[in-house]
């Protein structure tokens, strides 16, 4: 893979691919021209390798410069790079406040916030030299973006020209608290982040700061795009792709299925860890424990919001008799990346 792969994928709209070193092995990044330069969605994992390529880019093919930044939610391969590309090139970067105390808190940025950090993963069932690490290491080193720079946000609804576009600002839950996605519906092309990858499904986690209901929030969000017209969806990993709304439909049938594992798998007494074991598996590495664990959490307060479960103040669940909720609805469903 060329690491500045830079390619058209729409009018005035190109595509480029930058490497990552840990799980996917690529972030999409999107330029959409934006007069005599270039509107920037996402910004790539703040590494040496990337900012060499951007120095590159902005010599060349890029000279007309950034003119504005849009970071889609708080994960360092979206994130990273937004304050030395604002720093670099003047852009206004546009991130929700949430999706920045999101990363503030990611960061773990006091003794007492790794403390309560290490509480929550214990408290829930994960080994202790687990939680340790992950307050002490994993959140910090796989997770953890600067965040010293000003910005702008964007409200739900708003309207952004860019160029020839007119995207219409949509702000979706469920991976992340407050994402951005650009709807353009003239053109029917989607900018979504993380929020509807056509080959894998975003990790929805329960964490002590962030998304307080992501699975909720997740299934309202495919309800809304699958309502969209979408001929053309730009997403932040693999390829460009046809059939938004099919694949929003399908996400929701999917989670649909995958959530009846955790109805089956749930017994008296268990924790949030024991859950994650029964329902994925024994993981090989705390950083896959660690996601298990809070996606297993995810699922479980949607069913307590269904009133299928309850946890007591030992944070063990317990399933009750089922119900319908209050709606009819049938209980939906997630899955882990």
């Amino acid at each position: 893979m060329v690491p500045d792969d830079l390619i058209e994928v729409a009018p005035d709209i190109l595509r480029l691919r930058l490497p990552m070193d840990e799980g996917i092995d690529h972030v999409n990044l999107y330029l959409v021209r934006d007069g005599a330069g270039w509107l920037l969605f996402d910004t790539g994992v703040d590494t040496a390798h990337a900012r060499a390529c951007w120095e590159r880019l902005l010599a060349g093919p890029l000279a007309g410069g950034l003119t504005r930044i849009v970071v889609s939610h708080h994960h360092p391969d979206h994130l990273g790079l937004a304050r030395w590309l604002r720093e670099r090139t003047g852009a206004v970067v546009y991130l929700r406040p949430e999706e920045r105390h999101s990363a503030e808190q990611t960061a773990l940025p006091t003794p007492k916030a790794m403390d309560a950090c290490r509480h929550y993963f214990e408290h829930h069932g994960m080994p202790a030299d687990d939680a340790s690490t992950i307050a002490s290491d994993l959140l910090r080193r796989f997770m953890a973006c600067d965040t010293g720079f000003q910005s702008q946000s964007l409200e739900h609804g708003e309207v952004l020209h860019v160029g020839r576009y007119r995207f219409q600002v949509l702000v979706q839950g469920g991976h992340s608290v407050a994402q951005f996605c650009l709807h353009e519906p003239q053109a029917g092309l989607l900018l979504t982040g993380d929020q509807l990858l056509e080959r894998i499904t975003p990790n929805l986690s329960l964490l002590p700061w962030g998304d307080r209901h992501p699975l909720r929030h997740y299934l309202a969000s495919l309800e809304q795009t699958a309502a969209l017209d979408l001929r053309c969806v730009l997403p932040a990993h693999h390829e460009v792709y046809a059939g938004g709304v099919a694949r929003a439909r399908g996400l929701i049938h999917h989670h649909e299925r995958a959530l009846e594992k955790f109805r089956a798998r749930l017994l008296p007494g268990m924790k949030g860890m024991d859950v994650a074991t029964a329902v994925y598996g024994r993981r090989r590495d705390v950083l896959d424990r660690f996601l298990a664990l809070t996606e297993s959490l995810a699922h479980l307060q949607y069913l307590q919001e269904q009133a299928e479960v309850r946890c007591d103040a030992d944070a063990r669940w317990y399933p009750l008799p089922h119900t319908v909720s209050s709606t009819g609805a049938l209980p939906a469903s997630l899955h882990l990346a």
